[in-house]
């Protein structure tokens, strides 16, 4: 990763130069000591464009790099140490007259040792430097400038709206009607129970689109009782099978969970159903483990069925009930389509000819592709200039003796620019199948210091890092993006995936059982071994210092990792981001020690139900994710002074009084799943950073705090599944002189007990508010008469409210004139929409299995093809279900 030499040396610059940094060392009588390090860094910076091109090319460019990259990140290390101190101190400081109790818990260092020691940090920093400079110029190195800017936000988004118009399957109609003809075949004595259908084909050419296509499908509903998904990519542990089943079955995380009780759990959900699995991307090839699941599989009803993707044709197998579906290459009439769609705008194709004779020789290196043609397409999105067009059809990359796919994905990275490069490679420290979302992911950049600060003035660190995320989806490097109202969720292509581990294997590395080398690189670890990661730790006691990432894949449960995990803790002086993404019960003390900590994720540990006191040291820590088993958050959450994230999950009535509240950094609050939770806390005026309030399956909660109208910097409030809340409780509290919110967006979903919408709410944000969503609020009857005052509503949307939905019909409802002005208004009753396509559907599948099933029809000679039925959208119900009740009848006369 040495090409990113010039991004981190101006990150490093920009710490030197600020005036925080100036000021500290001023403080400390350091300032001496600093003034060099800028010196020569600005002197090396010069000519890093020259040196990171000519890496390539020449050995000692690119060990000259290595080793200028060491130094920075040990320069970035020093300076956090400044910034650390800086804010431990802030603390004792706000907290005024504390008792001796709070400055012992905060155990305030020496002064004259933490100058000692951080002067002489800074003074081998400087004789390093020195040698690094001294070989500078040996190298025959220029001095160059370049321009590394972003895209702009509006570019973003007609690249997104571009990536979701092209988001279904192109030429592989034949493929998916096929599989789910097979799904829609009634079960026979000799099939296999479960029967699997394989999708067997190379990478990049669908298959796991495919399968999704077949699993929306919406004829598939009226077959199948119950559906799940479950990628499997990396390995195929009985017990994680079984769980992703679960988790998609009912949306419970079962990681506390032992096997047996998972087993017990899932055969409940499958007993007597008749389910559609889909299982993504399965490697696996020992018939063992497959034996292992069947039995428990083939607790569901007879018919179900299972749909496997795979790469191996001995997958296909082990595991499937009948000749696999191959998908083959996608017809080069087919893969034009698809990278027209993905490269050119409206009409643009048309307006450039010449574009489009170039683009035919780009798909002709694609190799018929789909992933290939779609990542080039994208980047090529909105480009007119023909040079662009050129350098890709004529890169050097495509004469690499790679597989198909992988030349197209490098040159898609290559067209990147460095700061998304950056961070899409830092995604490969998390497991395939991983499922980011979007807020969090944005805060583990930051935590890194990935994200670069705009030079827009209203934009924010994380809004800049919603941007790049954003640009990542546009140009495919993320898939199956989901929008959560509250969050976008999605995950990397396998092939992605594999890309970015190869590129930055040097930096970023998935610790297994077999590779303890990667300690002496690797700043960014993901442990899938816990037990050879402890082991490995003594070999290599001087790399533990410079880790920056820790991500454990695997359960802290077994005493032994808990006491090694609690030992070599306070070892990692410079861990950024700490994940435990299995069960673990227990947080050490020791947790306290790690200063620079920005990122902690407990997203699935409901095992833990406290917190040491130590981890309210943490001055450092910006984004705190817990998992659902916290008993109580205490009050010392309140100085965590630089928290920007909290996603909060609590089994306590109330939120406590002079704890969150006092979190005046806080950017975005998530309170999920508190099923205890009656009341929030009062003081949310404490709150005076908040920019985005989400409230999620509360549902005891009975009200909202009247500090809610002190939320001025809000823009973003969503309240959904909160069967208790009345949201009108909130205005019968609230005395004159609410004042502006300043909301653009705004979502009541799925809120019985509220009898209207707070026009507090609406006055409050009425030269702000674009977007407004109310969905499952039956007792909202109409629109308070303040909504006509919405004049930069954009959106507008109302489902399953039937006295609302009335009022808002167009043109005819009593609310039609409150909304008029709005461009986009979407009414609708969903309801019975869904409920009468299911019937429908429901009672082709009736009358066909009539068909085939009996054998008095099958006597007689008569045959139906059901795919016809599935097919047809003019097919009444009602007359199917006449029809299924007049065989009936003939059947029994003639029997």
């Amino acid at each position: 990763m040495e090409e990113f030499a010039t991004d981190i040396a101006k990150s490093l610059l920009g710490k030197l130069g600020s005036s925080a940094i100036k000021e500290l060392c001023l403080a400390w009588g350091l300032e001496a000591e600093l003034a060099p390090l800028e010196e020569k860094l600005l002197a090396i910076n010069a000519v890093l464009m020259d040196a990171e091109k000519k890496q390539s090319q020449n050995e000692k460019i690119r060990f000259w790099l290595q080793k200028l990259r060491g130094f920075m990140y040990d320069a970035e290390d020093a300076l956090d140490g400044f910034e650390c101190e800086d804010l431990r101190r802030q603390v004792v400081k706000t907290t005024g007259s504390c008792s001796r109790k709070l400055r012992r818990f905060f155990s305030s260092s020496n002064k004259l040792a933490f100058r000692f020691k951080m002067g002489h940090k800074i003074k081998d920093l400087n004789e390093r430097l020195a040698e690094i400079e001294s070989l500078k110029s040996l190298l025959g190195l220029t001095e160059q400038t370049g321009d590394h800017s972003s895209v702009l936000p509006e570019e973003i988004s007609e690249m997104k709206q571009s990536f979701e118009s092209f988001s279904g399957l192109i030429g592989r109609d034949e493929d998916k009607e096929c599989i789910i003809n097979v799904l829609g075949e009634p079960f026979k004595v000799y099939d296999d129970h479960p029967f699997v259908i394989p999708i067997v084909g190379m990478g990049g050419l669908g298959k796991t689109a495919l399968a999704k296509s077949v699993y929306d499908d919406g004829s598939v509903d009226a077959i199948f009782e119950l559906k799940m998904q479950a990628c499997v990519s990396d390995g195929f542990a009985v017990k994680q099978v079984m769980q992703k089943m679960i988790k998609s079955a009912t949306g419970e995380r079962c990681n506390d969970l032992e096997e047996v009780e998972l087993k017990a759990k899932l055969e409940a959900i499958l007993h007597g159903r008749k389910y559609l699995l889909i299982l993504d991307d399965v490697w696996n090839e020992d018939s063992q483990k497959w034996l292992l699941l069947k039995p428990i599989l083939s607790k569901g009803a007879l018919g179900s069925k299972i749909i496997v993707t795979t790469r191996s044709k001995r997958v296909a197998q082990i595991m499937g009930s009948a000749g696999a579906h191959e998908l083959s290459l996608l017809d080069q009439k087919d893969c034009l389509s698809l990278f027209y769609k993905c490269a050119f705008k409206e009409r643009q194709k048309e307006q450039h000819p010449n574009l489009v004779e170039i683009g035919k020789e780009i798909v002709g290196k694609c190799k018929q592709i789909p992933l290939a043609v779609i990542n080039l397409g994208t980047q090529l999105y909105g480009i007119t200039d023909e040079r662009e067009w050129t350098l890709v059809r004529d890169s050097e990359t495509w004469e690499e003796k790679e597989d198909g796919i992988l030349p197209a994905l490098k040159i898609s990275y290559q067209r990147l620019s460095n700061h998304l490069k950056r961070c899409l490679l830092y995604c490969s420290i998390f497991p395939k199948d991983y499922y980011f979302t979007d807020a969090i992911l944005v805060q583990f950049w930051m935590a890194q210091g990935l994200v670069h600060q705009s030079s827009h003035p209203s934009e924010n660190l994380e809004d800049v890092g919603i941007r790049y995320v954003r640009e990542l989806i546009s140009k495919c490097f993320f898939q199956d993006v989901d929008d959560l109202f509250f969050v976008l969720s999605f995950k990397m292509h396998d092939l992605v995936h594999d890309l970015a581990s190869s590129l930055a294997q040097n930096e970023c590395s998935i610790l297994r059982s077999n590779n303890h080398q990667v300690f002496k690189t690797a700043r960014h670890l993901s442990v899938v071994d816990s037990n050879s990661f402890f082991q490995a730790l003594p070999k290599f006691p001087n790399e533990i210092e410079r880790v920056r990432t820790l991500v454990f894949v695997t359960s802290l449960e077994e005493p032994s990792c808990r006491t090694d995990f609690e030992k070599c803790l306070s070892g990692f002086k410079h861990l950024r981001s700490l994940e435990l993404m299995d069960a673990c019960e227990f947080l050490p003390d020791r947790i306290g020690s790690l200063k620079e900590l920005r990122y902690l994720n407990l997203l699935d540990n409901s095992k833990l139900k406290r917190f040491p006191k130590s981890i309210f040291k943490l001055q450092n820590l910006q984004a705190l994710i817990l998992g659902d088993g916290l008993e109580e958050l205490p009050t010392d959450v309140r100085y965590l002074i630089s928290l920007r994230l909290l996603f909060l999950t609590t089994k306590q009535k109330r939120l406590l009084e002079g704890g969150v509240g006092r979190l005046g950094s806080l950017q975005i609050l998530s309170i999920f799943d508190c099923e205890n939770l009656e009341y929030l806390c009062e003081d949310m005026q404490g709150l005076k950073s908040l920019r985005k309030l989400c409230i999620v399956e509360c549902k005891n909660l009975i009200s909202l705090p009247r500090s809610m109208k002190y939320l001025t910097t809000l823009e973003y409030l969503s309240i959904l599944l909160c069967e208790k809340l009345d949201l009108m409780t909130i205005e019968e509290e609230q005395e004159e002189g609410f004042k502006p919110l300043n909301l653009q967006t705004l979502y009541f979903i799925t809120l019985p007990a509220t009898r209207a919408v707070p026009k507090q709410f609406l006055q409050g944000s009425a030269g702000s508010l674009q977007t407004f969503a109310i969905g499952d609020c039956p007792n909202i009857i109409e629109l308070p008469e303040c909504t006509g005052n919405l004049k930069k509503l954009q959106k507008l949307e109302i489902w399953m409210c039937p006295s609302l939905s009335e009022r808002c019909q167009r043109e005819t409802g009593e609310d039609w004139p409150k909304i008029a002005h709005v461009p986009q208004i979407e009414v609708d009753h969903i309801q019975w929409k869904t409920s009468f396509t299911r019937a429908r559907r429901a009672s082709c599948v009736l009358l066909a299995q009539i068909f085939y099933n009996s054998e008095l029809l099958a006597v007689i000679g008569l045959k139906l093809d059901v795919s016809v039925l599935f097919r047809s959208s003019s097919f009444d119900f009602l007359s199917c279900l006449f029809v299924a009740g007049y065989l009936i009848t003939f059947l029994q006369l003639l029997c």
